[in-house]
């Protein structure tokens, strides 16, 4: 994962979506243990922790910079699998595989070394999660450090600490997180229970349908944004290529996958990353319309040229859910993680009916 290339992605030809990245940083003004000078003590007398200290939170991301920069540089998905896991490591993993058909001058930029400023941590108590979450901005050496904050998640993993969860904010504020009375950050506990329109379990649903036809036009439980607005384009824009030999139908991907992370909001309401896995199907509507593969998707598929073409996508998110009305979605990022040609006369692929 890079630490400033964000936004929306374009289409290049028919069944290809363009790559987004995301990264973030911060200071606080927090104490050690994240409690933000409060002398908290637990149930027992002893002082209370947090799921890490802030020192260990910073020389956890300190670690982070050193491994994803080098990995960056070499395109070394093994050696960035020591500092990342989940969406972001598909993510990364993608990246590096896509990076074929990138210009010398994107890739040079990519391969810059960069930091992160400005981080700030919310640590939830030890024993409520076993995660943190830093707001940061990343900074490359000689320039300024990006405008938009991202969002970040550190997880304890079997194998170590590893970031699985980033998302750059289309606004340079972020929903002010909510603490306990001993400064601690509070996980959401009850993922079903609704904020307003949606409940932090239902944003994947939520986003998925913003490519249905339906909720191009109808309320998916997300306010009008930046983000919902792009990605309703992307399935009338694809679609527009592929007319009217062809059609691009969107479903739901590997939900195994999919990943959710949120904090309790001081207005009463939730902050949550989460990621959500779309499947593009590229039929022909006509017995004789051959699809061609994009440049991005030739990176899986190669040179073939089929009736139909699967191409997987991956969306890093991040919204807000308050007490009441719509979420609004902060930011969403995506990238291309997979192709591979129908395998039978209706073009579907193993496992797959629709």
């Amino acid at each position: 994962m890079h630490s400033w290339a964000r936004g929306t992605a374009g289409l290049a030809c028919a069944g290809s979506l363009v790559l987004a990245a995301a990264g973030c940083g911060s200071n606080s003004a927090q104490d050690g243990s994240g409690r933000g000078g409060a002398k908290a003590k637990d149930a027992k007398g002893r002082p209370a922790t947090g799921v890490v200290t802030r020192a260990q939170a910073d020389k956890l991301f300190d670690r982070y910079e050193r491994i994803n920069n080098r990995a960056n540089k070499h395109a070394d998905a093994k050696e960035i699998s020591q500092a990342e896991a989940g969406s972001v490591y598909e993510e990364s993993k993608a990246t590096f595989r896509l990076q074929k058909n990138w210009k010398k001058k994107r890739l040079a930029e990519y391969k810059e070394p960069f930091n992160y400023v400005d981080r700030e941590f919310y640590i939830p108590r030890k024993g409520t999660a076993d995660w943190f979450v830093m707001v940061a901005h990343s900074k490359s050496p000689g320039q300024k450090k990006n405008t938009y904050p991202g969002i970040f998640v550190m997880q304890k993993k079997s194998q170590g600490w590893r970031l699985v969860a980033a998302s750059y904010s289309d606004t340079t504020k972020i929903p002010r997180i909510a603490k306990d009375e001993d400064g601690f950050a509070q996980p959401v506990t009850d993922p079903d229970k609704k904020r307003g329109a949606l409940a932090p379990s239902g944003l994947s649903d939520a986003l998925l349908d913003l490519y249905t036809e339906e909720g191009a036009t109808k309320s998916t439980g997300f306010a009008t944004s930046k983000a919902t607005r792009w990605i309703r384009k992307v399935p009338q824009t694809q679609n527009k290529l592929l007319n009217p030999y062809a059609e691009a139908v969107f479903s739901r991907g590997e939900p195994d996958e999919e990943q959710l992370h949120a904090l309790r909001t001081s207005d009463g309401g939730a902050l949550a990353l989460f990621s959500t896995q779309v499947r593009e199907h590229d039929r022909g509507t006509q017995v004789t319309a051959t699809i061609h593969p994009s440049d991005e998707m030739k990176v899986y598929v190669g040179e073939t040229e089929r009736p139909s073409f699967f191409v997987d996508w991956l969306h890093q998110s991040s919204a807000h859910l308050p007490p009441h009305g719509q979420a609004r979605l902060l930011s969403s990022e995506y990238i291309m993680t997979g192709a591979a040609p129908g395998t039978d006369a209706e073009g579907r692929m193993p496992g797959v009916t629709s």
